[in-house]
């Protein structure tokens, strides 16, 4: 079989699109239920911002799961537009082996450093506890998504995200009954709160995980129980993947470094940056969906040795993302106040996502940018730039500018979001003019 890529932005981002959305939804489920029972419990006081401070530290790690999944789109997207579906097949296989073994590390180090990482940011004493209880399910989880994410992006690079697109619908439908069930208790089981959230989640990952088995067998014809090891493309995988996480973590690590100055501000902050950061993830999936769909049609512009065709089409969809992800920020804004008096009744809380939503638009500009023009970048084989530029900006720029404008300043957690927006602003036009002199030519992974 041959396979032939249909290079048309819009319908290899819809069902991405669709993909990020529900898999964001399951995460912000939590938020908002947990937000439901905070509110109608006194003795659930401080759940969501729990939340926020677990999910921050899982984060931090979660993110290596990238390591293989960035890897096997490029390399695959690669060998495909050359027509070595052989080659691309084997990828796969090395792929979900050391996916494996990634996930079950990071689930282990979760486990037994997750409080003392919870200590090191500051967290308040009182939440500490609640926080490891969502900790320690989803941290269980992050093996069955690792495996998950490497079989997502195989079946996206053939050109078949939409089959991965349902499983994830079903599993979010799932997820908020057995949420239910869990956090309150409901017949047999018991009232669980923080941890009752986690559990479902992670129940819902291991349902997907399944079935991705399956979808990986009848769609590109491979048996999960056949995995193996192979050096040279696992190389290949590591040379897009490696950085890709290092660069990840690098934000991650911005954002860990951050939480501790928002810890300091009070857990009203602490509650409200969670509640903004669950609105900013559904302008994010779209920047995010454009960015994953450009990134399959590059990489098989790259096999086929089209550079022009990958120059001009990562031009035309830096504009269309840009032009999208705007026009959100505003709706969201239009409607900034029963959005946030949907998660929470607190004007100090109402007033400070009001503020910080104001400047989202620099925040969201910038991380268009980033998002499409770096993961084209990692496309084509260029894949150390982006990481120095991370490392400079985010640990240099981001945290500098965060610290000054949220504590010198006082500007509080708008000052941190500020501090952010620079960070992404500088990455993001760097990575542009990057991308225009064409200093990425020459570096396929799969040619010469």
């Amino acid at each position: 079989m041959k396979t032939k890529l249909q290079k048309n932005i819009f319908i290899l981002t819809l069902p991405i699109f669709i993909e990020l959305a529900f898999f964001i939804l399951m995460g912000s489920v939590d938020t908002i239920m947990i937000s439901a029972y905070e509110k109608t419990f006194s003795y659930a006081l401080g759940s969501v911002a729990a939340v926020g401070n677990a999910s921050t530290v899982i984060n931090l790690f979660g993110v290596l799961l990238n390591v293989v999944s960035t890897g096997i789109a490029v390399v695959v997207s690669q060998y495909l537009g050359a027509q070595k579906e052989d080659e691309a097949k084997k990828t796969i296989y090395t792929g979900i082996f050391i996916q494996f073994f990634i996930g079950l590390g990071i689930a282990a180090l979760l486990l037994f450093l997750g409080n003392t990482l919870f200590i090191l940011i500051g967290t308040p004493k009182e939440i500490v506890g609640l926080s490891y209880d969502y900790l320690f399910y989803t941290a269980i989880s992050l093996l069955f998504v690792s495996i998950t994410n490497a079989i997502s992006a195989s079946l996206r690079s053939y050109g078949h995200a939409k089959e991965v697109t349902k499983t994830v619908i079903v599993a979010n439908v799932f997820n908020v009954i057995f949420n239910y069930i869990l956090i309150y208790g409901y017949g047999f089981f018991p009232e669980m709160g923080v941890a009752g959230a986690a559990l479902s989640t992670m129940l819902m990952r291991f349902f997907t995980m399944m079935v991705s088995f399956v979808l990986l067998k009848r769609i590109i014809g491979l048996n999960i129980f056949k995995v193996s090891y192979n050096g040279d493309y696992a190389r290949k995988i590591f040379k897009v993947g490696l950085p890709s996480a290092l660069e990840s973590m690098t934000y991650n690590t911005m954002q860990f470094v951050i939480l501790s100055f928002v810890n300091k501000l009070g857990t009203e902050m602490i509650t409200a940056r969670t509640y903004v950061n669950t609105m900013l993830s559904y302008i994010y999936l779209f920047s995010g969906a454009f960015a994953s769909g450009n990134a399959i049609i590059t990489g098989y512009y790259i096999g086929e040795e089209d550079i022009e065709g990958a120059y001009k089409n990562t031009l035309k969809t830096v504009l269309y993302t840009l032009s999208i992800v705007g026009s959100v920020v505003l709706l969201v804004n239009l409607f900034a106040t029963p959005i946030a008096k949907f998660f929470t009744d607190d004007p100090l809380i109402i007033k400070t996502i009001r503020q910080v939503l104001w400047f989202a638009i620099l925040l969201e500009v910038g991380r268009a940018l980033n998002l499409v023009v770096i993961q084209a970048l990692r496309a084509t084989g260029d894949t150390t730039f982006p990481l120095v530029m991370a490392v400079f900006s985010m640990l240099g720029v981001g945290i500098t500018c965060a610290y000054l404008f949220s504590q010198t300043l006082g500007l509080g957690l708008l000052g941190v979001y500020l501090g952010i927006s620079v960070d992404e602003l500088f990455r993001g036009f760097t990575m542009l003019t990057r991308w225009l002199k064409k200093t990425w030519v020459n570096k396929s992974l799969v040619r010469g």
